[in-house]
């Protein structure tokens, strides 16, 4: 009988380790705030898009997660046109919303985290990670570990965030050329 419940609860305690750690959502930004620091003194146009599945598993090397994306469209202080992505990646366990803001040659300007999810590794949303996106268009392959540099503990949600800024340059891309 002791053998019994040691194998139960060696199971149920195993169990527990396995299982997905409870989701936090913490939110560093709402839509409202980031649209008004993207697109100051302005309101962007929302634009739909559908880009070519096929052109953008090319270039990205996976099929797209949806089918349509919105696109916000703007201008700097200079008047020149920049674009925006609200995206999501999916982190260890939970979804990261992210946006993109990207000049007129699909080149990340700003990388923001919105929404963070994970009970931990959310040391992604710190300037440093995120500013070393910035300048990186669709050419530059954003490999965790080697273009860009892994947070630790936060291995999974920098993939996943490199992941996500590489798709919207593509989506910008495609847009732009369309």
């Amino acid at each position: 009988m002791k053998l019994i419940l040691n194998i139960v609860g060696a199971a149920l305690t195993a169990t527990l380790l396995l299982a997905s750690p409870p989701a936090h959502a913490y939110v560093y930004l709402t839509e409202a705030a980031l649209l008004g620091s993207f697109f100051p003194d302005q309101t962007p146009v929302k634009v739909s898009f559908s880009p070519d599945p096929t052109e953008l598993r090319a270039a990205l090397g996976y099929p797209l997660p949806r089918p349509t994306y919105e696109i916000l469209v703007g201008h700097d202080t200079a008047g020149a046109p920049t674009y925006a992505i609200i995206d999501e990646q999916i982190g260890l366990h939970e979804p990261i919303t992210f946006a993109v803001l990207l000049d007129g040659s699909a080149t990340i300007r700003q990388l923001e985290l919105m929404v963070y999810r994970e009970a931990y590794g959310d040391g992604v949303r710190a300037p440093a990670f995120r500013d070393q996106f910035r300048g990186l268009g669709l050419a530059a392959p954003m490999r965790p570990g080697k273009d860009i540099r892994i947070v630790s503990g936060a291995t999974i949600s920098t993939r996943s965030l490199s992941v996500g800024a590489r798709r919207a340059c593509a989506l910008v891309s495609a847009w732009l050329t369309k």
